[in-house]
């Protein structure tokens, strides 16, 4: 009985590994985060969980250009940036990325591909964040960006990849309608209004003392000061930035919360000090009153739809002279944003709020 016992735990146990590796061989096959290699020929990419997958793309994807932004690009399609500019495009994103976090995505993807462009979604939150710390600590999936081979069980063995991500990433190839070029996308999803927008606004009655300079420009020039090492380091690669168009209800909360002056700051410094320099080209869109000031093009505050996300690429693959900021014109653009939020406090905020009454 006890000779019958072994042999059965050890066949059990026997079997219980050999299962363990066969789980731990279907994940490094498949690869639903690209941990270890781009798509299986004759497999498309399908890439939805940006915090998962970005850095395996990153890493092991043949591209040549990178477009790097925070929720607001992930509506940006590749494709779009691909036929525009001749280049072969990944996205590195980060939801409600500061400069430090695309920072770190920027320098993983300089470590590895010569890059003809960046083009980077400049958000004025984005200069206001941490410019001493990124993303990559403990709240996130440290297994798939710290490069070591001996905590990767935690993806190998990982049950969700294993019945959840291999099944999707493989029902999601049968159609034949995928669009590579959607990665991260959301705006299938959402429904943009102007009712649904103002559904997200909450409007203080209060209105704050606007904050005091020293303490935010400290902060924003370290983080312009990260664009600029990266200029200064790739001049070989041209940078893109584009400045996306916030809602109105935007300007009418950082006016509100007293720190208009603040993104004022924000904006014109990096409008000034990126458009030095010969690889970077600047476009800035956030004084267009035809989006702004039209709420049923958003979601919220800063969530646009698809179709903005189209027109700022076309507008920046075209060189517009309306939006593209130069060194002699930066001050025309910061007079329009004045002008326009002047606008937006005196007649359009008003009238909305009259009209909601």
């Amino acid at each position: 009985m006890k000779s019958t016992g072994r042999k059965f735990l050890t066949a059990f146990a026997v079997f219980a590994v050999v299962l363990l590796f066969a789980a731990a061989a279907l994940v490094l096959l498949f690869d639903p985060f690209y941990h270890y290699h781009g798509p299986l020929p004759g497999l498309k990419s399908v890439v939805t969980k940006s915090e998962y997958q970005c850095i395996g793309t990153i890493r092991n994807f043949a591209y040549d250009s990178v477009m790097a932004g925070s929720s607001t690009a992930e509506n940006y399609n590749n494709r779009w940036f691909d036929e525009a500019f001749g280049c072969t495009t990944v996205k590195a994103i980060k939801s409600s990325g500061t400069t430090a976090d695309l920072k770190y995505y920027l320098d993983e993807a300089q470590a590895t591909h010569e890059l003809k462009y960046v083009f980077y979604s400049l958000d004025p939150f984005s200069l206001n964040g941490d410019p001493d710390q990124n993303f990559v600590n403990e709240n996130m999936p440290l297994y798939l960006f710290d490069k070591n081979p001996l905590n990767d069980v935690k993806y190998l063995l990982n049950k969700d990849v294993i019945f959840e991500d291999i099944p999707y990433q493989l029902a999601v190839n049968f159609l034949e309608d995928h669009d590579e070029g959607t990665s991260y996308n959301w705006a299938q999803s959402k429904t943009f209004s102007k009712e649904g927008t103002l559904s997200h606004y909450y409007r203080t009655e209060q209105i704050t003392e606007p904050a005091a300079p020293e303490s935010y420009q400290k902060r924003v020039d370290k983080n312009i000061a990260l664009l600029t090492q990266q200029l200064e380091a790739h001049p070989e690669t041209t940078w893109y930035f584009l400045i996306p168009p916030y809602s109105m209800l935007w300007w009418d909360n950082a006016y509100r919360t007293g720190e208009l002056e603040q993104y004022r700051y924000i904006l014109q410094s990096a409008m000034e000090t990126l458009t030095a320099y010969p690889n970077a080209r600047v476009y800035n869109f956030m004084h267009e009153e035809e989006i702004v000031l039209n709420l049923d093009n958003y979601m919220d505050l800063i969530h646009f739809s698809q179709d903005i996300n189209y027109y700022l690429v076309e507008q920046a693959a075209a060189d517009s002279a309306e939006y593209r900021v130069t060194a002699e014109n930066a001050d025309q653009h910061m007079e329009k944003i004045d002008a326009m939020t002047e606008k937006i406090l005196t007649e359009e905020m008003p009238a909305l709020f009259e009209e909601k009454d």
